[in-house]
């Protein structure tokens, strides 16, 4: 034998990638809380606990982590409800509207609604102003989970759905012929079959709503909240020792481990399986009962396009003239963009470097990984699977932190520059590439690369010229979704960037964090639009369907 077969080297280098930035980081994360000054020692979870701040800052991070799913499950599950199941005219607008909330940044999504509710929002003068009413303060809890309920139930409805649209109708049929009402055959037959669909999106939201970075910090900074708290001791800390940012950032971890387990538990043994059937037929309602439920219905349509105000919002605020932090509603203005020609054009060819890298090494790495897992099994593939998904499990402030201090120095320091950003940016991403190709390379059958081995092209040389192509589609949309969420990034990167390496979504958090809503606005326009053109150009021209609904 000449060497090692070419899937065994795929597999150790995949393995190498994997454990050089994501296990070793975090492995060092937690070994660095464990060294007190004076050693090996518990001293930085001793002082964690023992500070009222931090636990108030563990206490504040669960409950926005319970309030932002129970939130966007009593917002997502009606609305997957409509959609799947009753006759409605505006169907369409009502199944894509939540899905702006999976482009939007959050950090534009935060900006918009303060500019709309807070001290000097439009809503808020307009209501002062014409009928003397005072709104309840936006910033604190009430922005806080105003907002994450609004930017994350879109993720409760795509999987409930999903779900709702795979129960074999011959089911709820059985449970109707046997004499079951309907209120009974949707406690013991729908609902059951929806639990673990369900939990896994409550899971889903909480790990996004107590990992999230840039909602917090800019609405709620008198709120304490993990994620900000580990930001600033890295900041206080830094050149130091580290343990306490190290602290922190390994509770946050814990935190997610834990509610994954919860998720495990309460899905354990509720898993049915169904086989290829009719789908659930959709209701038409009789006239009395629409009438009824047609409040509540509006009521959804509303709420459903409430995700699509924030682009509305920062195209008019672009255009409005600006004095520091009061923006004069009305009066037409070109000066936000001012600023562009000075920072605007180093931040957006950053965001646009960053994107490019990231798209193209996570698609490529997420697509032969996703080959190795699903069609080339052995007892590594197994570790390579859990390696590959356990960034999903990890905050991008979290990650920032463990890449920085992993290689923050020796003979190969990456930090400094852009290519430790990169390296974030391609490996908080790189799972969806992963998800994105896995449902195509199930479709391919083994005997199609077989049959080109034994026509004598080697392994390597097969899966390029024959299986490639075929991944194509589906590689395509795995990178125009990294695309679009790298373009948004900013807790990883707001760890990791150096002066001249600032980013679009940084330098939109630098103006609102100065009180200039005007020039964040212009600066969250041009990012919308590096958004939602490369998904205009994969959804018309090239029909690729990144967010499919049907």
């Amino acid at each position: 034998m000449r060497g090692l077969p070419v899937w065994t080297v795929a597999k150790f280098a995949c393995l190498a990638v994997l454990a050089a930035f994501v296990a070793v980081p975090l492995f060092r994360l937690f070994a660095l809380s464990l060294q007190g000054p004076e050693g090996w020692s518990l001293e930085g979870y001793r002082r964690f606990f023992a500070t009222p701040a931090l636990v108030d800052a563990l206490a504040n991070t669960v409950a926005l982590g319970i309030a932002t799913a129970l939130g966007a499950l009593l917002l997502g599950l009606p609305l997957a409800f409509a959609v799947a199941r009753l006759r409605l005219p505006f169907r369409g607008l009502l199944a894509l509207a939540p899905l702006a909330t999976f482009v939007l940044p959050d950090i534009i999504v935060t900006q918009s609604w303060l500019m709309v509710f807070g001290n000097n929002g439009l809503v808020t003068n307009l209501l002062n102003d014409r009928f003397g009413i005072t709104l309840p303060g936006f910033y604190g809890w009430t922005g806080l989970v105003f907002v994450m309920v609004l930017q994350h139930y879109g993720y409760v409805y795509l999987l409930v759905l999903a779900a709702f649209r795979g129960i074999d109708r011959s089911l709820e049929e059985a449970a109707t012929v046997l004499g079951s009402g309907p209120g009974r055959v949707w406690r013991t037959v729908t609902a059951r079959l929806l639990l673990p669909p369900v939990a896994t999106a409550a899971l889903i939201v909480f790990t996004l709503a107590v990992d999230n970075f840039g909602v917090p910090v800019i609405v709620a900074p008198r709120v304490p909240v993990l994620s900000v708290a580990a930001y600033n001791a890295f900041v206080s800390e830094f050149g130091g020792g580290g343990m306490m940012q190290a602290t922190m950032s390994v509770v946050l971890v814990a935190l997610v481990a834990l509610a994954l387990i919860l998720q495990k538990g309460l899905a354990r043994g509720r898993g049915y399986q169904m086989e290829a059937g009719r789908a659930p037929a959709r209701i038409d309602l009789p006239a009395p009962l629409a009438r009824l439920v047609g409040g509540g219905l509006a009521a959804l349509v509303l709420l459903s396009l409430l995700p699509l105000l924030p682009v509305a919002v920062v195209a008019i605020g672009a255009f409005t003239h600006s004095i520091g932090p009061v923006l004069h509603w009305g009066r037409f203005s070109l000066g936000n963009f001012a600023s562009l020609a000075s920072f605007g054009a180093e931040a957006m060819r950053n965001s646009f470097g960053l994107a490019t890298l990231a798209s193209i090494a996570g698609v490529l790495f997420g697509t032969v990984l996703a080959w190795l897992s699903i069609k080339k099994r052995s007892g590594l593939t197994h570790l390579l699977d859990y390696l590959g998904l356990l960034p999903l499990a990890v905050s991008g402030t979290v990650l920032g932190i463990a890449l920085i201090n992993t290689w923050n120095g020796g003979w190969f320091a990456l930090t400094g520059g852009w290519v430790i950003m990169a390296i974030a940016c391609f490996i908080r991403r790189m799972p969806y590439a992963v998800n994105t190709t896995a449902a195509a390379v199930y479709q391919i059958r083994d005997s199609i690369e077989e049959a080109s081995i034994s026509l004598g092209v080697p392994p390597g040389r097969s899966f390029l010229k024959v299986v490639l192509p075929l991944l194509r589609p589906a590689m395509a949309g795995g990178a125009v979704f990294i695309w679009v969420t790298t373009l948004s990034e900013l807790s990883a990167t707001i760890v990791l960037y150096s002066p001249g390496l600032t980013t679009m979504p940084i330098q939109i958090y630098q103006q609102i964090d100065s009180g200039y809503m005007g020039p964040a606005s212009a600066y969250s326009l041009i990012l919308l639009l590096s958004i939602f053109l490369p998904l205009w150009l994969a959804t018309r021209i090239f029909g690729i369907r990144v967010f499919a609904t049907d």
